[in-house]
């Protein structure tokens, strides 16, 4: 923090130090530059958002094909398999198979001659199989997966209720990942004999990916599984099945949100790019469509190009134009620079020519002005500022004794003394506004008139006097003389009094009070008497708040505890 203001300070300090000159011709190439630079800021920024949220769209929609292109898919491999025993002759000895009956029509060797055939017109599947109630695969196109049993998995306990589709599996024995769809067999009576199941080729899925539309080489589409394992073939990378791996925002995003959404990210080659992707919960993976940001933002980075050359261009012209027309303004005013040096040395008695009528003129005939000023100004300078830094010395100490003591009469009482004796005031004393807001309370005064005037409850009228106006004004009031203020107020205590000043204790609006000073010498009191008295009595109003708010604590203690004694006294 301290850092940042140094440099800050620095850097403000170097500006300063430039001369006048260039101080305008750096003025001059900084607004010519900059509404150039602002608005190809501005175009840039709306060219870049325009050409993202395109994209952005782009994407979606391709998200949103290719999600319709798998789910169309899987219903035809789907319900292409429930055609697998269409034909009568199939069905019965499928059937006679599975409830192992003694005559079957066709050979298990002619069934699975039948799901080879069967297979082999549409190439959607790796292998066809079928499972008894028990879960043993009982016939299948790849006979070496006969006699196994899949009592355990899901494909066949939720087969056997229905048609299924798994989530991508890595199997180790088929050294690849598999999409398992089954579905129940039944007999003539209804009855559930088997599972019909197949692998799905996955190739279809590929190809769906590799589709062209319209994101060109700039752009990508691939799956990735629940695990984050790559499901297709990647532009840029070789996919080996169960190891190749992918964990980029977007993908994380989704395995872990389920949803369909959009953002900027680093893809798996290490490629800035924006994405969408989503969630297909049927097979519980990852689509994921992506575009180069390089590709996408090229329009926006040529308006950047071309701004750039535009503010080179614009600064070489303000340069020109600043150097010749700073030229006209600099030169007389060096001439003014001299004469202001040689009078910084002591030289007091030198004119500066007035030449020019222009506001250059009018400098030199004020300079002029000012140096006779200040003449006149430095024989009584030095005891003004004696005057005021022993003024601020005492108001400072006053303000930190202040500060020591909570108990509101001996605040008041410390206030008027303190006030009285430091500034050697005729006298002092403090009103407190009553609880109705209607009058002003003497509450402390110096000398025996204000202990006559305590003792006599003296008070004054909110509006009455210049203590009741400052009260209702909230605002100082300052009479010099008083024997020509018809409104001043005298007081036969104080007959003495010639002049005299009532400031608010206030806090903001709220006010709390009156300081009051009065003087035995006409003229004696002045606004700086006012701009002390008012920070003494800031000060005041904050002791004041913070006596009553410490007063408010203890009587709130002392009640709570006083419920606590009867408490515990009907307790017992």
């Amino acid at each position: 923090m301290n850092q940042n203001r140094f440099t800050q300070k620095k850097n403000k300090g170097r500006f300063q130090s430039l001369s006048l000159r260039n101080r305008l011709l750096l003025a001059f190439i900084l607004l010519a530059i900059l509404p150039v630079l602002i608005t190809g800021s501005i175009a840039t920024m709306i060219s870049r958002q325009g050409l993202e949220d395109s994209v952005y769209n782009e994407l979606e929609s391709v998200t949103v094909l290719k999600q319709n292109a798998i789910k169309d898919w899987l219903n035809v491999v789907q319900n292409n398999l429930s055609l697998a025993f269409q034909d009568r002759l199939i069905r019965q000895s499928v059937s006679a198979l599975l409830e192992q009956e003694t005559t079957m029509s066709l050979s298990q060797e002619q069934l699975r001659l039948e799901l080879v055939k069967f297979n082999s017109y549409t190439n959607y599947y790796t292998e066809i199989f079928v499972m008894n109630r028990n879960g043993e695969t009982v016939l299948s196109t790849n006979n070496i997966q006969e006699g196994k049993i899949q009592l355990n998995q899901n494909f066949f306990q939720e087969g056997i209720k229905g048609k299924f589709a798994s989530p991508p599996v890595y199997e180790v024995s088929f050294s690849s990942y598999s999409i398992l769809i089954s579905e129940p067999i039944l007999n003539t009576a209804g009855t559930t004999i088997g599972v019909l199941a197949a692998r799905v080729n996955l190739a279809t899925l590929d190809y769906i990916m590799q589709q062209d539309t319209g994101l060109g080489e700039a752009g990508e589409t691939y799956l990735i599984s629940s695990n984050y394992a790559v499901l297709t073939n990647l532009d840029h990378s070789q996919v080996i099945p169960g190891e190749t791996y992918i964990r980029t925002e977007g993908v994380t995003d989704v395995v872990q949100n389920k949803n369909l959404n959009l953002g900027a990210y680093v893809d798996y080659s290490n490629t800035a790019v924006f994405g969408a992707y989503s969630w297909i919960p049927e097979l519980q993976i990852v689509l994921v469509a992506e575009y180069h940001q390089a590709d996408a933002l090229q329009a926006s980075n040529r308006v950047l190009q071309t701004t750039a050359g535009l503010i080179v261009l614009i600064a070489l012209l303000a340069i020109l134009v600043s150097f010749i027309v700073t030229n006209s303004i600099t030169s007389p005013i060096t001439k003014l620079v001299n004469i202001a040096d040689n009078i910084s040395h002591g030289n007091l008695d030198l004119q500066a020519e007035v030449v020019q009528q222009d506001e250059i003129g009018v400098l030199a005939q004020s300079f002029n002005i000012m140096t006779s000023r200040l003449r006149d100004l430095i024989g009584s300078l030095e005891q003004r500022v004696s005057d005021r830094t022993k003024a601020l010395a005492t108001s400072t100490e006053v303000s930190r004794k202040l500060s020591t003591i909570l108990d509101e009469k001996q605040l008041v009482n410390e206030v008027v003394n303190q006030v009285q004796s430091a500034f050697n005031y005729y006298h002092v004393h403090i009103y407190l506004m009553d609880d109705k807001q209607e009058k002003l309370i003497m509450a402390g005064g110096t000398g025996e008139a204000g202990k006559t005037m305590l003792s006599q409850r003296h008070a004054i009228s909110v509006g009455k006097g210049l203590v009741g106006r400052t009260g209702d004004t909230n605002t100082p009031i300052l009479v010099a003389d008083t024997s020509r203020s018809a409104d001043w107020l005298p007081n036969p205590l104080l007959p003495d009094t010639k002049a005299e000043i009532a400031v608010p204790i206030s806090l903001g609006s709220q006010v709390l009070g009156v300081l009051d000073v009065q003087q035995n010498i006409v003229d004696d009191l002045n606004r700086e008497d006012v701009d002390l008295l008012q920070s003494i009595a800031n000060q005041v109003a904050i002791a004041l708040q913070n006596s009553r708010t410490l007063a408010s604590i203890q009587e709130r203690a002392s009640r709570e505890q006083l419920i606590t004694s009867i408490n515990q006294k009907n307790s017992q």
